[in-house]
């Protein structure tokens, strides 16, 4: 009897427990049921507020991308517009450097060749100056030496004689 009865207990252990199985799942559904009866509208509520959110901050980063590619290409559009504004710049400014180097050089031109004519002018005038002076000296030294000559020579008949020609040729011409 012992060896029948072991027998007996072995072959209970391996069948399914279907009926606990169905019980559970019956547990499960009503559970879910009433889950889905007091929170149902809450739980649709949130998940439908969930996804419009979730749209709206799509589409709000969707708007972020086009403003950001929008001012990208601005951004670009004044990097390329600075370049050739910097090309201009420097380019104007090389213009604007050869123009003011040629009027200095004019300028120094003039100024050098107003100091060449002044420089003339001086020395013109220095040798003048100079040639009037020596003019002057010998004129002295000549009519030093006449009247040393002269006033030995000639006494009061010869100087009326002398000073009556000088007059006659100065009135005359």
């Amino acid at each position: 009897m012992l060896a029948a009865s072991t027998d007996a207990w072995a072959n209970e252990g391996h069948g399914l427990p279907w009926g606990d199985f169905l019980l559970r799942v019956i547990n499960f559904a009503v559970f879910a049921g009433i889950i889905w009866y007091a929170a149902g509208k809450l739980i649709k509520k949130f998940f439908a507020g969930r996804r419009e959110e979730i749209v709206r901050e799509m589409e709000g980063l969707e708007a972020r991308r086009k403003d950001a590619e929008a001012r990208l290409a601005e951004v670009e559009k004044g990097i390329a517009g600075a370049e050739e504004e910097c090309r201009r710049l420097m380019d104007e400014g090389r213009a604007q450097a050869e123009r003011m180097r040629e009027s200095l050089l004019e300028d120094a031109r003039r100024q050098a060749e107003g100091i060449i004519a002044q420089a003339r002018r001086m020395a013109e005038q220095q040798g003048k100056a100079e040639m009037d002076a020596l003019r002057q000296r010998m004129a002295d030294s000549i009519t030093a030496e006449v009247e040393k000559g002269l006033a030995g020579a000639l006494d009061e008949k010869k100087h009326v004689q002398l000073i009556d020609r000088a007059l006659s040729k100065v009135v005359l011409q």
